[in-house]
């Protein structure tokens, strides 16, 4: 009886050791992005909302790797002669390594790093015009910007918060930053008096909240 015992607990052991191996979640946030200049060219963009999605795999108990899709949108700015607006929107394709430190209680903090890309789409260009009687302020231009996909470092950090009586599900408060090349969108014109090229490195912040759910 009590070799069946020992077989039994060490089944239950190897069961749970492989439960909850991984995770997915669901996050909406927000965007900023800091201006950066290059070029004669300031560019910045406005603040704007995103979306993305993680799978986690938990490989051990304080380490895990996570694969990141997402989206947002937002317009870039190009400040020279002129003020001109590329509407975007931002696919992102990224993974990343994540470290667990503790876990105490309900609360797990992480900080992670990794890599992607961050895909840059442009719907349409307008450029800002001074005041003038009768001429509207903005109008729409065709530079013919194209879409330009830039490798991006990102890192971050947070906490998750398992629910109370749902031990599958929890809160992601967290805090990704990605660091990449400014797009230009190809944007030049044979008597170079229109370009978008900085040569300066972006950066975007992204706090957001998510849903976990454990499986």
């Amino acid at each position: 009886m009590t070799g069946w015992l020992a077989l039994i607990r060490a089944c239950a052991a190897s069961a749970l050791a492989q439960d909850e191996r991984f995770d997915a979640s669901v996050n909406l946030g927000a965007t900023f992005t800091r201006q950066s200049t290059g070029n004669a060219i300031m560019q910045s963009a406005t603040e704007g909302g995103h979306f993305f999605a993680t799978i986690r795999w938990k490989v051990a108990t304080r380490h895990s790797f996570l694969f990141n899709y997402g989206r947002a949108n937002n317009s870039q700015i190009f400040q020279s002669a002129f003020d001109y607006h590329v509407a975007t929107h931002i696919t992102e394709y990224s993974g990343a390594y994540r470290f667990s430190p503790f876990q105490k209680g309900r609360f797990e903090p992480f900080v992670l790093a990794g890599g992607g890309v961050l895909s840059f789409n442009p719907q349409n260009t307008w450029v800002d015009l001074p005041p003038v009687s009768g001429v509207p302020d903005n109008v729409r231009v065709n530079l013919g910007a194209a879409k330009q996909t830039m490798p991006a470092f990102l890192y971050g950090g947070g906490v998750d918060y398992t629910l109370p009586y749902v031990r599958r599900l929890a809160l992601r408060l967290q805090y990704r930053g990605f660091l990449y090349s400014n797009p230009d969108f190809k944007v030049t014109s044979a008597s170079s008096t229109v370009s978008f090229f900085t040569g300066a490195k972006g950066h975007i912040a992204e706090p957001s909240l998510g849903l976990v759910f454990r499986f």
